[in-house]
């Protein structure tokens, strides 16, 4: 929701990279392949033809061979399983690959565990929204209500840990000790939306006015 905001207010691109990660969850289970077959979700993930577009700055849409998959990416069976295949070494180096190429074609405000990391290292503007577990998981659930799921806390907080066990590997920023060198951190738990953004968009400004 933050960095939807902060496009919207920036007026640039919003690019969830998890995004591209449930496109290729998508792909791995529509083609009936199995998770833990590493060599065979990694030759189908460098094979398959996957974009973003922006129709507006904070609807980014993924186009997954030519068909925009958008509303088929927070289904359970996905959440369920995108850890699975994100934590694979070679589809990582493939998608990082990717994301790269698309922050050259116009600034984005790109949101992901490992952006200001390993991403785009190079990145000016760094922000780590802080959070603990059980905020993630209320405002998760929320989201998911909105989007009209029937979904419970007790559900979302445990899918919420168990994401956060499966990328704690060292390579994606799960804890604010884990953020980016240079990264402004901001613990959002006990303020709302439009501080965060307001915070994000100065630091934003400040940065590219000094450049």
């Amino acid at each position: 929701m933050v960095g939807r905001a902060l496009a919207d207010l920036l007026q640039l691109g919003f690019f969830d990279t998890g995004l591209m990660y449930r496109a290729c969850t998508l792909a791995v289970l529509d083609a009936h392949l199995d998770p833990a077959d590493e060599p065979g979700v990694v030759a189908l993930i460098h094979d398959i033809d996957l974009d973003v577009r922006w129709p507006e700055p904070n609807d980014p849409r993924i186009i997954l061979a030519g068909v925009d998959v958008t509303a088929k990416l927070r289904t359970a069976v996905i959440e369920q399983t995108v850890s699975l295949i994100s934590r694979i070494d070679d589809v990582r180096h493939e998608l990082v690959r990717r994301q790269r190429e698309i922050a050259t074609r116009e600034p984005v405000v790109m949101a992901g565990r490992d952006i200001g990391t390993h991403v785009l290292k190079e990145a000016r503007t760094k922000v780590f929204l802080d959070a603990s577990t059980e905020i993630r998981a209320r405002r998760r659930l929320g989201e998911e209500q909105v989007e009209g799921r029937d979904s419970t806390f007790e559900s979302v907080l445990a899918a919420t840990r168990l994401r956060d066990e499966l990328d704690n590997t060292g390579h994606r920023a799960v804890h604010r000790e884990q953020a980016a060198e240079g990264a402004l951190i901001i613990d959002t738990d006990a303020i709302g939306i439009d501080e965060v953004v307001a915070q994000c968009a100065e630091l934003y400004r400040q940065v590219n006015s000094a450049a």
